[in-house]
């Protein structure tokens, strides 16, 4: 078995097997201590039983011995309980003989004292209760001191053997508790000495390499992708260790790589919000050409447009220094990777174009730009190929997804420019829409004022003189000419105010400032006044002129307003119109089909207009007209 984990079982092993090896010692020298403590506490037991026998054949002689000196019973009864006691005694002393010897001293002594008691002190007793003399003699006490002295010297040899035995057993039961205690150390320490060891090296090798892979985790955890961990570790800790720098090499790729998808992502929002505004394509371009030049980290970038025979346009180009300048053409050249781009459609790369032999135009711009690797990507509006974007870098090949990552840059392009044409298309179509309706206007009215505005008044005139020349006649003639005289005249009125709505000829002959002053004098409600007099060009102050118009017929039918105010200034390049009410607020595009047109209207020519109007807060409408150039 290889690898931390069979070095782990060794280790494991190795300290069981000690410890499995010194406890089995152990417990031998702690059965030898007990066996000898246990022999030792018997010795001690079996002289105390000798001890105890002993106390009571003394006490028996005494009490014996006394009945018969003083022929006192009271001495009778320790006698009687000491004669009672011995039997036991003897056979306790008996039982713990610790070896044959003392087993059979024993015996020889409980033989003795039940000889004695049997023999002499109960017969001597009794003799003696009976009053026979011969029992108080001296020979029957002589008798019993000889007896008890025999019984002593056995005791005193039994009880010095058993000393004897006491004492060597207590030393063999000290010398087994010593040797247990030093076998107990000698493991106790072997097994501490194995386990710290056998724990050095587990630190060593698990545990300070796992701490380490814990400091990087924490240290990649906090964003630190570049750390590292030295790969030193034994088996699977060494592929623990190449794991984690394996996986900090990915993090710090993937890091790397949706940074880069980030900073492409933001530079093309920031682009296709451009696209979204709708500003001019030269802003686009240039925008374009800054965004790529920093995402990629280049020296030059640039957008080029080609013509019809293959030659390009440069129109937006951003570079450390101005070399090539925006407006430039360039010819057909093998060292640009524009000249493939026109041929094919798709993306094209040059290297080293300005460091060879070549001696072109381009070849010598790339060599003094020190351009050493250059990508092109196609520009294409609406299925036709318009032109491209360019990159180009000192420092070495551009990366092999350059290509790729170009190409959405040149859709957004692409998208701008047909934008933009879209829109160009759109309001010069509003603006001929816009110049055809103002110039019918002008001939319906020049038409009206020139034709039948002169035949109405022409027949007003005659009906005049015919009712001039009736005098004071009368009749159903005189009322019939009365009656066509006033219906000519309302006519006559009627068709001048239709004139004047389509198109005022205060309007065309004095400007904005006569047009709004005569528009005025024509409503009920105070208004201020406020116009340039400056002659501005005719489509513009048709338009000025109406929206003025509509919304003071507003402010009249529907805000119940108290004053108005009409104001019309230059600010630059763009004509500021305002009207402003007291009225009750409440006007929007959605309501007045009217201010649609008006909107619509001032779109055409590029202008924009804005209503606000809080509910009972009055109406301000404003809008700003471009001033197109004369």
């Amino acid at each position: 078995m290889t690898g931390l984990t069979g070095r782990t079982i060794v280790v494991g092993g190795l300290l069981a097997l000690f410890i499995g090896a010194a406890f089995p010692i152990l417990d031998r020298a702690i059965g030898e201590q007990r066996e000898s403590a246990r022999m030792a506490t018997q010795s001690r037991r079996s002289l105390t039983a000798a001890s105890t026998v002993e106390r009571l054949v003394l006490d028996l002689e005494t009490g014996e011995r006394g009945f018969l000196i003083s022929h006192d019973p009271r001495f009778l009864r320790p006698w009687t309980a000491d004669r009672a006691a011995i039997p036991d005694a003897v056979r306790q002393l008996d039982t713990l003989g610790a070896v044959p010897a003392q087993r059979r001293r024993a015996q020889q002594i409980g033989a003795a004292v039940e000889s004695y008691v049997r023999d002499y002190s109960v017969p001597l007793v009794d003799a003696a209760r009976r009053g026979r003399p011969s029992a108080r003699g001296a020979a029957a006490l002589n008798e019993g001191s000889r007896r008890v002295d025999a019984i002593r010297a056995e005791f005193d040899r039994f009880i010095a053997a058993e000393r004897g035995i006491f004492d060597a057993r207590s030393a063999h039961a000290d010398a087994d508790a010593r040797r247990a205690v030093a076998v107990a150390s000698a493991g106790l320490a072997g097994s501490v000495l194995l386990i710290i060891l056998s724990g050095a090296y587990l630190t060593r090798a698990i545990v300070l390499p796992v701490r380490r892979a814990a400091a990087m985790a924490g240290r990649l955890a906090g964003g630190d992708l570049r750390t590292r961990m030295a790969e030193t570790g034994p088996a699977e800790i060494g592929a623990l260790e190449r794991s984690f720098n394996t996986m900090a090499r990915a993090l710090e790729t993937n890091r790397d790589e949706l940074r880069r998808l980030a900073d492409q992502q933001a530079a093309l929002r920031r682009v296709a919000t451009l696209v979204a505004r709708g500003v001019a394509p030269a802003e686009v371009f240039e925008a374009v050409a800054d965004e790529v030049r920093r995402l990629f980290g280049t020296d030059h970038a640039a957008v080029s447009r080609f013509e019809p025979d293959g030659t390009s346009v440069m129109v937006a180009a951003v570079e450390e220094a101005v070399v090539i300048p925006v407006g430039s053409r360039w010819e057909p050249d093998e060292a640009s990777p524009m000249t493939p781009v026109f041929r094919t459609r798709r993306a094209a790369r040059v290297e080293d174009a300005g460091h060879g032999p070549a001696a072109t135009p381009v070849a010598d711009v790339m060599r003094r730009l020190g351009i050493r690797s250059s990508v092109a990507s196609p520009i294409i509006v609406e299925g036709s190929l318009w032109g491209t974007i360019v990159v180009g870098d000192s420092k070495g090949q551009l990366p092999p997804d350059t290509e790729q990552r170009m190409q959405s840059f040149a859709e957004l392009v692409g998208t701008a420019i047909a934008n933009a044409e879209s829109r160009a298309e759109l309001a010069a179509s509003r603006a001929r829409v816009v110049a055809t309706a103002d110039e019918t206007r002008r001939r319906i009215e020049r038409d009206l004022h020139d034709g039948a505005q002169q035949h109405l008044v022409q027949t007003v005139i005659a009906l005049k003189l015919a009712r001039r020349a009736l005098g004071d006649a009368a009749g159903p003639a005189v009322t019939l000419v009365e009656e066509a005289l006033e219906s000519g005249e309302l006519a006559a009125r009627e068709l001048r105010d239709l004139a004047h709505g389509i198109l005022p000829a205060s309007l065309s002959i004095g400007g904005l400032r006569a047009g709004v002053e005569a528009l005025v004098s024509r409503v009920r409600l105070p208004v201020s006044v406020d116009i340039t007099a400056e002659r501005l060009p005719a489509a513009l102050e048709a338009t000025a002129y109406f929206i003025v118009a509509e919304a003071l017929t507003n402010t009249v039918k529907h805000a119940g307003a108290r004053h108005a105010r009409i104001s019309a200034v230059i600010d630059g390049h763009t004509l500021r119109v305002e009207i402003r009410d007291d009225g009750a607020g409440g006007a929007s595009f959605d309501g007045s089909t009217g201010m649609l047109g008006l909107r619509d209207r001032a779109a055409a020519i590029n202008g924009e207009l804005h209503i606000d109007s809080p509910p009972g807060e009055g109406t301000v409408v404003v809008a700003t007209l471009p001033i197109p150039p004369e």
